[in-house]
């Protein structure tokens, strides 16, 4: 699936929907939010009272119309996605609410600010975080209701946006910076080590092992990233040789 923007448009050109939030955004952070009417949003974007009304009905469905796309948008992504590595699907989903956050400066860091100024507006972003949590924790159950994998679900998909809320906020912090892709891709590889094998398709308990326990021993074989595969087929052969040293 290709990504979107988060803004209601194509990689053409800004559409007339994201033109009237850019436009209230930048009304809000300059005449104050509270301050600023509805009619003063119609005018500022150049479009009618009613069309306005007809299209957000407030304020705050302004402000927040871009996410409610995205999560239709990511909503749609996870019910398509193949169930081999739901992990991986949940951080790729991740990454496309990211980068409908950076694409659009324009209206993604005047909203942080907003956000932090306003309480109201802080809990309705809380509330729609946690529908992405909610839709995260869904899929990654895949129908079950309790057990390890529910428990591993619940725990990853709050990790997953943890994670990607530390990165954004410290790229909003100092938007001048790069956009730190990298820090991103090690903050959802750090948060899915350990729960993300046990919610792979693959990682089902080992035949014959009693309560469903896998087999304890284990092969470790160390090589430099830049070793190539005769030398790791050696050190696995010198492992195998010898597993106690």
């Amino acid at each position: 699936m290709g990504e979107v923007s988060g803004s209601g448009r194509e990689r053409g050109g800004p559409s007339r929907h994201h033109e009237v939030v850019a436009a209230a955004v930048r009304l809000f952070e300059r005449e104050g939010y509270d301050a600023t009417t509805m009619d003063a949003v119609a005018a500022e974007s150049g479009v009618s009272r009613r069309s306005l009304f007809r299209r957000f009905g407030s304020k705050e469905d302004i402000l927040f119309a871009e996410h409610d796309e995205l999560f239709g948008t990511v909503e749609s992504y996870l019910e398509a996605s193949p169930a081999g590595d739901p992990a991986a699907t949940v951080c790729a989903a991740a990454r496309m609410v990211f980068r409908a956050y950076v694409d659009v400066p324009e209206i993604t860091i005047p909203r942080f600010r907003l956000v932090r100024a306003q309480s109201r507006l802080r809990d309705r972003e809380i509330a729609m975080t946690a529908r992405y949590q909610t839709a995260f924790s869904r899929y990654l159950a895949r129908g079950e209701t309790e057990g390890q994998r529910v428990l591993a679900g619940e725990a990853l998909a709050a990790s997953v946006i943890a994670a990607h809320n530390h990165v954004l906020r410290s790229w909003l912090h100092d938007p001048q910076q790069p956009v730190p892709w990298q820090r991103f891709d090690r903050a959802m590889e750090f948060v899915t080590r350990s729960l993300g094998a046990v919610l792979r398709d693959d990682q089902s308990p080992a035949a014959g092992t009693p309560h469903g326990e896998a087999d304890e021993d284990v092969l470790v074989a160390v090589y430099p990233a830049s070793a190539g595969k005769h030398e790791v087929l050696r050190r696995v052969r010198a492992a195998l040789d010898d597993p106690e040293g």
